[in-house]
């Protein structure tokens, strides 16, 4: 029949009390599954890790002993005195900081309470802090990022696609000092202007134009811009078919063809100046001033409060105004001696 061999065996208290095994003798805990050693001095322990439910753990008092808790999936190591976890499985298992792990040059730190799911919850530059969630909640704030000023010059202002595209196009080909502008004279902003109408701002000017005199008005689509003008710019205005350029302080006429005078005919020809100015020599009866013409009454020129007139003499000189209204001399009297 088979034979048993059966090692010396009893509780661990009663292994304890029997104290070391001989050399080379085995023994077997029954309570706690344990298998030692001895070597004629101490009792080593031996064998696989323990396992079990963390409630079955038998008390430390071994040093070395490993157990396996099946419920909780965690290695104990006996301390002598105490169960020490030795394997990690949570962020929250570890002790100390991130500190203690360096990346060999610089390293950071992220506090517990700054970590959600796994997931940093804020940012910080070291003055402002934002979390996640107010991020997040400014991103998708479509109000906060369609907010456009126009008229702004800030680095941070947001200008509309029409600002925009206006802005390239002044960059491009210096358009503002030579665009064209409907009148001089409109007060009211009209209510349904085209995109890219333009106005110079009269005085006196009413609404989105009031307190802008001189300035150009712009309609981008949604708005007036309003363009305060330079020392140079020039624009041609539509209804009068004039030209009118800044001079620092107002809007004054310039260009316009010279007029043309033909002897003989007055002052003839065309051309927009306003006005002429007619160099004519001095004569007999007639002295020419700075700025004025002046008639002398002389040899049958009178001039007084009427005006000027010219006397004509019935006998030798005829009013002729059956012939387009000529003066004709009439008799020429030598006379006697």
């Amino acid at each position: 029949m088979p034979q048993t061999i059966r090692i010396k065996r009893g509780t661990k208290a009663q292994l304890d009390a029997y104290g070391p095994l001989q050399q080379g003798e085995m023994g077997f805990c029954t309570d706690t599954k344990e298998v030692y050693i001895g070597d004629g001095t101490q009792n080593t322990f031996v064998g696989r890790a323990m396992s079990g439910t963390l409630a079955n753990r038998p008390n430390a008092s071994a040093a070395g002993r490993f157990y396996f808790a099946t419920d909780d999936g965690y290695l104990y190591l006996d301390s002598g005195t105490a169960w020490q976890r030795i394997s990690v499985k949570n962020l929250t298992d570890l002790n100390g900081t991130v500190d203690d792990i360096a990346d060999g040059t610089n390293y950071a730190k992220v506090k517990k309470t700054d970590v959600t799911n796994g997931s940093v919850n804020k940012v910080s530059d070291g003055t402002k802090t934002a979390t996640a969630a107010q991020i997040r909640d400014h991103i998708d704030n479509a109000t906060i990022h369609r907010q456009i000023n126009d008229s702004g010059t800030g680095p941070t202002d947001l200008w509309s696609a029409q600002k925009i595209r206006n802005e390239i196009e002044l960059a491009k080909r210096n358009i503002e000092p030579q665009a064209s502008v409907k009148n001089r004279t409109t007060t009211t902003p009209p209510t349904t202007p085209a995109v890219g109408d333009r106005y110079i701002i009269p005085s006196g000017a009413t609404g989105a134009w009031s307190g802008q005199t001189n300035k150009i008005a712009e309609w981008n689509g949604s708005t007036w811009g309003l363009y305060t003008p330079q020392i140079g710019w020039t624009c041609y205005v539509d209804d009068e078919q004039k030209i009118y350029s800044w001079n620092g302080t107002a809007w004054v006429r310039t260009g316009g063809a010279l007029q043309t005078i033909t002897a003989g005919n007055g002052l003839t020809g065309g051309g927009q100046a306003d006005t002429v100015t007619l160099h004519v020599g001095a004569g007999n009866g007639i002295n020419v001033l700075a700025d004025s013409i002046e008639v002398k009454a002389y040899r049958g020129i009178t001039v007084n409060a009427n005006g000027v007139a010219a006397n004509i003499d019935g006998s030798s000189i005829v009013y002729d105004s059956a012939n387009g209204n000529r003066l004709m001399v009439a008799v020429v009297d030598g006379g006697t001696f």
